[in-house]
């Protein structure tokens, strides 16, 4: 899902592809680092955003949950925003950026 949100990313180069590190497992996570290329340094904020828009996207896709450690008593249903609530106002598919 990281590799399919850095290829869903405008802005990233194909070449060399992008490329995920498993950094370290701690008590309560897995620790993993992707790592993608631009060609252009000065995006580099704007590219942060979009890549992290689709990571949380695709993982809302997968039905994947981001947990924190410190998250504590669990119930059953999946903490994820469905698809059609993705855009519920005031959020916009542009994500607020700049025209």
């Amino acid at each position: 899902m990281l590799l399919l949100a850095a290829d869903r990313t405008p802005g990233l180069v194909h070449e060399p592809p992008p490329f995920v590190l498993q950094r370290s497992l701690g008590d309560f996570a897995v620790n993993y680092e992707l790592n993608a290329y631009c060609a252009e340094a000065q995006a580099m904020m704007q590219l942060y955003t979009a890549l992290h828009r689709n990571i949380l996207d695709l993982f809302n896709e997968y039905g994947v949950q981001i947990m924190t450690p410190a998250y504590v008593n669990d119930t059953p249903e999946l903490k994820v925003v469905p698809k059609a609530q993705w855009y519920a106002a005031p959020a916009s598919p542009d994500g607020g950026a700049p025209k």
